[in-house]
């Protein structure tokens, strides 16, 4: 007699589309509901993002699109790019593999996630730039990837990019 066995990443993707979950050590970890200051600064920097991508044609921004990292990871950024290069990672419901660029924006249920776990997966798996924000302390994190290792290459509360050249967001005094 044979067991069946379902692997993590299976169940991960016969989860309800629009499921708020992410798959991080091969377990399922729930994702609450973005606070209003969360959605105004995600919605803010992901359409100005995406109009300068769009403008000059340097590939796709995406707000909440899943990307597999490997069998027991997948993550939810809230905003990710990817350049015209290597758009053949993108799938019908996910980013298979990394990111160029991968913004997240800090929420008091996901500051160890996404300071600390994530942090170290975005690492590991080659995001060349990390946006850390936090719209409670008006404050952004932006590291760059160098040789397999994050380096703090902008801290305060306006930054720009060293991927999208010409890009830069902050909030308003």
């Amino acid at each position: 007699m044979s067991v069946k066995t379902t692997s993590p990443l299976d169940k991960y993707r016969n989860l309800p589309e629009k499921y708020p979950a992410e798959l991080i050590g091969g377990e399922i970890v729930m994702i609450p509901s973005p606070s209003y200051y969360h959605q105004l600064t995600a919605i803010d920097i992901a359409s100005k993002m995406k109009n300068f991508v769009d403008e000059n044609d340097l590939g796709v921004a995406l707000y909440e699109f899943d990307v597999h990292l490997d069998d027991e990871n997948v993550v939810r950024p809230d905003i990710i790019y990817i350049s015209s290069e290597r758009e053949n990672i993108i799938r019908d419901n996910w980013a298979e593999g990394a990111p160029d660029i991968v913004v997240e924006i800090l929420s008091p249920s996901t500051i160890v996630r996404d300071t600390l776990i994530k942090k170290d997966l975005y690492e590991k798996y080659g995001v060349k730039e990390y946006w850390i924000i936090d719209p409670n302390e008006k404050e952004i994190y932006v590291y760059e990837n160098k040789d397999g290792k994050f380096t703090l290459i902008c801290n305060g509360n306006k930054c720009s990019s060293k991927i999208l050249n010409g890009f830069s967001w902050g909030f308003e005094k």
